[in-house]
């Protein structure tokens, strides 16, 4: 089975590519994304367009292989005989072919895959869907978005409720719950929320015709979200704030530029899941959170599975960096690709009183391009972005750590222990070396302690010391094993 998802009447196609997938024109949907590193704490302002980038995507749903022939216009780069195109993830081992313009590859199947030709610069992504009964499309509780372009604003769902996005629907607004139970949003659809604007700094709850945020879950039970491409968040992208049972299910989440546009949230939650899904956000992308006032509730029986994520700022899997909980527990991240990063790529950034055990990070998959540059801080307007690229920057590997910072609340020091990073592939570009890692405590009341780096490999060689891993220890950590 095989179909590309048209792009509605209204809806611009992306001038970057030219797409065919097995032989047929695909349209590539326009989405906006950080074009460098550069960030400051909310300034009161949107981040300046200049910072950006035009990007594109195509979606397509299919039951096997296709294959993909693709140009990228002249004002771009083009694609030259001499072109570096490389397809993520490098796991994959896909080797497009060029032939004039054109770049060809096969892409093995369900999945989400980026396109890169001489750089990071104007990525085409390829959402490939596997064919899926989402269900009724009317009844009791159903609202449907067929095809098309829908402009809702803010879509508020109540229990045992249903939003179905419809392959070639795009529906601009958010979805905002509360204390609702048995919920679903589903469908291949997009949900964009481009036309939300921020106004102030403490702008994430606040009522509005366009919400900030894709999706906002507050004390939510039993929610699934299969399939939509969220674009375009206002701030964090999706936000589940004391919920218990939410499954996200191929996601996909484009179009993050603007400050704080983070991935999924998880915000004093549990028995959550994130599965198959791809996220590039500009800020931490799925990350674990305890914040004062939902801080009753510990983060718990967390799952992350086969999941890409691109970082353009901040940490791509992370606890943190609030932690106001009494305890993270039982929390899995595994077989996933980290296809760019920008700090850290496994991140526990414990700056409250939260006890983090019984964390495993398995068979996850961190690449290291040579066209990486490295994050800074904009210290006043009018500073321009200007890394050093007189040697290679490597985001960390990994790190844990504790410490009261800028965003600790609860002034009191946590614990990390009992923490498990096994089978941990490191994929990088000719020429780089084994990135660093590092793990620290706060005194000798408060240790990281009990680190496991089990099954390591840096371009497939195992690492087997601290050493070679690269791995600095701080102050009060202690019992860290590579083995």
């Amino acid at each position: 089975m095989f179909q590309i998802i048209p792009l509605p009447a209204g809806e611009p196609a992306s001038e970057l590519y030219s797409v065919k997938i097995n032989g047929t024109p695909a349209g590539c949907s326009v989405c906006r994304v950080s074009a460098m590193p550069f960030d400051v704490v909310w300034p009161g302002h949107q981040r300046p367009i200049d910072q950006t980038e035009e990007a594109a995507f195509v979606s397509v749903i299919s039951d096997g292989k296709i294959t993909v022939e693709v140009k990228k216009a002249a004002q771009a780069g083009g694609v030259r005989p001499d072109s570096d195109v490389t397809v993520r993830p490098l796991r994959f081992g896909i080797k497009p072919v060029i032939d004039g313009d054109t770049a060809k590859f096969d892409l093995p199947g369900p999945g989400q895959y980026s396109v890169e030709i001489d750089g990071m610069h104007s990525a085409l992504t390829v959402f490939v869907d596997p064919p899926f009964d989402f269900g009724l499309k009317e009844g009791p509780g159903i609202t449907y978005y067929g095809p098309g372009v829908h402009d809702i604003g803010e879509i508020r769902m109540r229990s045992n409720e249903t939003v179905y996005i419809d392959a070639g629907a795009v529906v601009y607004g958010g979805i905002v719950a509360e204390d609702a139970s048995n919920i679903r949003v589903v469908g291949y659809g997009i949900l964009d929320n481009s036309r939300s604007v921020r106004e102030e700094n403490h702008a994430y709850v606040k009522q509005m015709k366009y919400p900030l945020g894709n999706m906002k879950l507050f004390r939510c039970v039993n929610a699934e979200i299969h399939g939509p491409v969220f674009r375009d968040s206002g701030v964090w992208t999706a936000t589940m704030y004391n919920c218990d049972n939410v499954t996200f299910d191929r996601c996909k989440a484009i179009g993050m530029w603007r400050y704080n546009s983070d991935g999924f949230d998880f915000v004093n939650s549990a028995n959550c899941r994130v599965l198959n899904s791809y996220l590039r956000n500009y800020d931490d992308v799925i990350v674990l959170k305890g914040l004062k006032g939902w801080d009753h509730r510990n983060v718990e029986n967390i799952h992350v599975k086969n999941c890409v994520t691109w970082c353009d700022w901040g940490r791509n899997l992370e606890i943190g960096a609030e932690t106001c909980a009494d305890e993270y527990r039982n929390i899995i991240f595994e077989d996933c690709d980290c296809i760019h990063g920008a700090h850290i790529m496994l991140d526990i950034q414990n700056g409250d009183r939260a006890s983090v055990h019984e964390l495993i990070f398995d068979n996850i998959r961190c690449e290291y391009s040579k066209y990486q540059t490295e994050p800074i801080y904009q210290s006043t307007e009018d500073m321009k972005y200007e890394p050093d690229t007189s040697k290679p920057y490597l985001p960390m590997l990994m790190k844990a750590h504790l410490y009261r910072g800028v965003w600790s609340k609860d002034m009191l020091y946590g614990e990390n222990k009992r923490v498990t990073f096994r089978n941990i592939q490191v994929f990088a570009d000719d020429g780089l070396t084994m990135p660093p890692s590092e793990f620290s405590g706060a005194d000798d009341a408060h240790w990281t302690r009990g680190i496991t780096i089990e099954n390591l490999t840096f371009n497939g060689r195992p690492v087997t010391s601290i050493d070679e891993a690269n791995v600095r220890i701080g102050d009060f950590a202690e019992d860290i094993l590579v083995k």
